[in-house]
């Protein structure tokens, strides 16, 4: 099922739900403390919350507040009818306004405080406008905001229960949008349609339609293949003159273009690996030696050229190099986590000394030669023998992508090796047909998916049944999210016990 803890929101997903509640364009998810685990930021077990934290949230909640009432087009977002002459109006506003932000209707009970919070200020000197605003700021501030809250009725029952329509719409627009259901998932919410998986598939097709489904390039694709690490990255402006933040951009816009083909084209996802298609402006076609197309950025297919697939795009290949030297240490320990979902039985304790940077007036050497020491050592040749095949295989792409016959010393590249299964790979088409035809190959997609979407770890169990739904079928990323979203792990739950 999916048993989870009380789920806070991350910080991306609290600025976006305070954009779609409010309409304020203030953010603050670079202020607050970044918390990741598997790679992924909504994961429910760790998002904790300090003391620290609560001052922070109770602080932002304050500034919008402020800034939605001193705009008064967000003002009537929030104020829909007239305070001072209408009596029932504070109880319609808090009402309308608790059913967004809790993402279900207020009881009587959280009525009632809010209706007193707004009187309080009232007494204290403030105007309607302004006894309202201090209503907003209270929400805000409130772990009914703050948490995705899913209460059991009865916490010692160990048996599954079915989530009632506002926590599967929940689910359903965090797993999407990472942000708060809109107006017509909570008004299924409300009718109970959510409940069959005819219209949960719908409501996939739907959101994935909205301009909100992106999040699930720039955030769940952006932390899986790493996109988003190009932000930070850097290389050397001496050997790699060309790299730029502008080319950096360039480089994390084709990996979100390219997933995007994938996820809104519903090409198979099989495909991921080997598809010889890119998507370049002016400084990316410069540097895969293309010409540069008119205008922005332009999909292009050129099957006569060295790459494939996203492995071999210049940002994967980017993100995953040191500053000074391609890694097939890092490329392809990234591509056993992120496509294989290979763990790593890395001895407790162990230190690995970094490679030593090569000395002026040495003895040409090449990568693989350099990392022979950690292969040679019976401590470290359990997890090398299964890296370096991978890394080593993509060494005809330097340290920002660009494809070279050559190392820049002049040394012949040798890309061939065995992966752990055996089979003999040399450079990136033998290597990418390899991972393909891998049985854990098409699990790992479910796997990230499934957690990202859950915010919780899958079980084996549940992945298992999803990916033999997903693959009876047409193994779309499309349909893996359907599978995922009618699996009685996203539409269930268990209670904790006490």
């Amino acid at each position: 099922m999916g048993n989870k803890v009380i789920h806070r929101l991350s910080n991306l997903e609290y600025d976006n739900t305070l954009r779609d509640l409010t309409g304020t364009a203030l953010t603050f998810e670079h202020t607050f403390v970044s918390e990741e685990v598997e790679g992924f930021d909504n994961i429910a077990t760790s998002l904790s919350m300090s003391p620290r934290q609560v001052e922070d949230y109770f602080v932002a909640a304050r500034q919008v507040s402020a800034d939605v009432f001193a705009n008064p087009s967000l003002r009537a977002r929030i104020v829909t009818c007239a305070p001072d002459a209408d009596p029932a109006c504070v109880a319609k506003v808090i009402a309308d306004l608790g059913l967004r932000a809790f993402r279900r209707p207020l009881t009587a009970e959280e009525s009632a405080s809010l209706v007193e919070k707004y009187q309080e200020a009232v007494a204290l000197g403030l105007d309607p406008q302004g006894a309202l605003q201090h209503v907003l700021h209270v929400t805000l501030a409130s772990p009914q905001f703050l948490y995705r809250m899913e209460l059991d009725p009865d916490p010692a029952n160990a048996a599954p229960r079915k989530l009632d329509g506002y926590e599967l719409a929940s689910r359903l627009s965090y797993a999407l949008w990472s942000s708060m259901p809109d107006d017509e998932l909570l008004a299924q919410a409300a009718t109970g349609a959510l409940g069959s998986p005819e219209s949960l598939t719908s409501e996939v097709d739907r959101m994935l339609s909205d301009a909100r489904s992106e999040m699930l390039v720039k955030n769940f694709a952006g932390r899986w293949f790493g996109s988003k690490r190009l932000d930070d990255h850097v290389a050397s402006s001496t050997l790699y003159p060309d790299y730029s933040p502008t080319l950096a951009a360039s480089m994390q816009r084709e990996m979100e273009l390219y997933f995007s083909k994938f996820l809104y084209e519903d090409l198979p996802y099989s495909q991921l690996l080997t598809a010889d298609f890119n998507f370049v402006d002016g400084p990316l076609a410069a540097l895969y030696g293309l010409p540069a197309p008119a205008g922005g950025m332009a999909e292009v297919v050129n099957t006569s050229d060295q790459r494939m697939g996203i492995l071999g795009l210049a940002g994967f290949l980017t993100h995953t190099s040191r500053e000074t030297r391609s890694s097939p240490i890092i490329r392809g320990k990234w591509v056993l986590d992120a496509v294989l979902c290979t763990p790593l039985a890395v001895p407790p304790g162990l230190v690995i000394a970094p490679l030593e940077e090569p000395v002026e007036g040495a003895p040409a050497t090449t990568i693989r030669q350099q990392i022979e020491v950690h292969r040679a050592s019976p401590a470290c040749a359990g997890c090398h023998n299964m890296i370096d095949p991978i890394g080593l295989s993509l060494e005809n792409f330097d340290g920002i992508g660009r494809y070279r016959p050559k190392y820049e010393n002049g040394l012949a590249i040798d890309t061939a090796g065995t992966m752990p299964d055996g089979q003999k790979v040399d450079g990136l088409p033998s290597l990418v047909s390899a991972i393909a035809s891998s049985p854990r190959f098409l699990p790992c997609a479910a796997s990230k998916l499934g957690t990202y979407a859950l915010g919780a770890t899958a079980t084996e169990a549940n992945r298992d049944q999803i990916v033999a739904r997903w693959t009876a079928g047409n193994p779309t990323l499309r349909n893996l999210i359907k599978e995922i979203v009618t699996h009685e792990s996203f539409t269930s739950r268990k209670a904790e016990g006490l």
